[in-house]
C-alpha cells in the first residue's frame, strides 16, 4: 500500500488525512507532537465522522514513504525539517498544502532529493479544539498539471477532497493570495468573522489590499481580472456569517500569526517590483506586532 505522512495535524491536514485513510488503498500517518487520539470532523450537513490515525510522535521512528502531506502553516516550515529529513527520498513526493505563492522556495532546502508539488488549499475549516474539526465546505485543492499533479489527484481519489489541475498555477496562486490579502489580514486584526465585511470602511480597506496584491500578481505573471478587488469582496460580503479565516482562529487561540506568507509576500514581491503596497505594509505591521505579543485580546 501507498505510505502517506501528514506533518501539520491542522484544520487542514486532518481533513486531508482523513479522507485519504478513508479510501483505504493506503497507509496514513499523523507525525505529531503530542497525541491526538483520533480525529472528529463535523460536516457541513452536520454529520460527525471519527477516524483514528495511526500517530508517531518522534522522528527518528519514521523513514521515507512515497507522499507527504506538508499541511503546518508557512512559519512552522523550518520546525519540520527532522520530519523531512527522514521521510523523504528519491521516490517522495511532498505536496506542500501552504498559503502564499513561494511553497517551492520555502520547503524545497528541506527536502533533499524528494519531489515538491506546491498546492493551493480551499478547506474552509476550523480546529476549535486540538483533533476536532468543523468544516464549512467540501474539501478542494489545485495543482498544477504534469505528472505529480495527476499522481496526487490519482492518490486523492474518494477521498472526498477535489483535486483540480490547472496549467496556470500561478494564477491559482496569486488569486488565493489576494483574497488571503484581505479576509486573513481583517478578521484577525478586528477578532471578527466575515460580517466584519459589511462595514463599509472594512470593505473599502479590504478593497485596498486586494487591489495591492493584484496588482504586484500580475507583474509576476498572474492572469487575473481588473475587477478582482471587487469580486473578493462581494464574495465575502456573502460568505456564512459563522466563517473566519485560519489568522482569526490562530488569534483566538494566542498563536503566532502567518501574516508574512500573506501580507508579507505582497509587501516583499512588491517592493522586489517598485510596486508601493501601502495597505498590506500596514497590515504587515500591525499582524507582526499583534502576532509577537501572543495575546488574544
Amino acid at each position: 500500500m501507498t505510505r502517506v505522512a501528514v506533518v501539520g495535524m491542522g484544520a487542514v491536514g486532518s481533513v486531508v488525512a482523513a479522507g485519504l485513510a478513508s479510501t483505504g488503498r493506503m497507509e496514513v500517518t499523523a507525525c505529531v507532537r503530542s497525541p491526538l487520539g483520533g480525529l472528529r470532523i463535523t460536516r457541513p450537513d452536520g454529520a460527525v465522522e471519527n477516524t483514528l490515525i495511526p500517530e508517531i510522535l518522534d522522528p527518528a521512528q519514521v523513514s521515507a514513504v512515497e507522499w507527504v502531506v506538508l499541511a503546518t502553516k508557512a512559519h512552522q516550515t523550518a520546525g519540520t525539517a527532522p520530519w523531512l529529513e527522514r521521510l523523504c527520498g528519491a521516490d517522495t513526493r511532498v505536496a506542500v498544502l501552504q498559503n502564499g505563492v513561494e511553497h517551492l522556495e520555502r520547503v524545497a532546502p528541506l527536502t533533499g532529493a524528494a519531489r515538491v508539488l506546491p498546492v493551493v488549499v480551499e478547506i474552509a475549516a476550523e480546529s476549535p479544539q486540538r483533533g476536532h474539526i468543523r468544516l464549512f465546505d467540501r474539501p478542494r485543492v489545485v495543482v498544477p498539471e504534469g505528472d505529480d499533479g495527476a499522481r496526487f489527484a490519482a492518490l486523492c481519489q474518494d477521498s472526498g477532497i477535489t483535486v483540480a489541475l490547472t496549467e496556470d498555477f500561478v494564477t491559482a496562486a496569486w488569486a488565493k493570495l489576494c483574497l488571503n490579502a484581505a479576509n486573513g489580514a481583517i478578521t484577525a486584526l478586528t477578532m471578527r468573522r466575515m460580517p466584519v465585511f459589511a462595514n463599509p470602511r472594512i470593505a473599502r480597506l479590504g478593497h485596498a489590499l486586494v487591489e495591492e496584491a493584484r496588482q504586484v500578481a500580475a507583474a509576476s505573471g498572474a492572469n487575473l481580472p481588473e475587477d478582482l478587488a471587487d469580486q473578493v469582496i462581494a464574495r465575502l460580503r456573502t460568505m456564512p456569517a459563522e466563517s473566519g479565516s485560519s489568522m482569526l482562529w490562530d488569534r483566538l487561540a494566542g498563536r503566532p500569526l502567518e501574516y508574512d506568507a500573506r501580507n508579507g509576500a505582497v509587501v516583499r514581491m512588491g517592493a522586489r517590483l517598485g510596486i508601493p503596497t501601502p495597505h498590506n505594509e500596514t497590515a504587515t505591521a500591525l499582524l507582526e506586532a499583534v502576532s509577537e505579543s501572543g495575546e488574544v485580546t
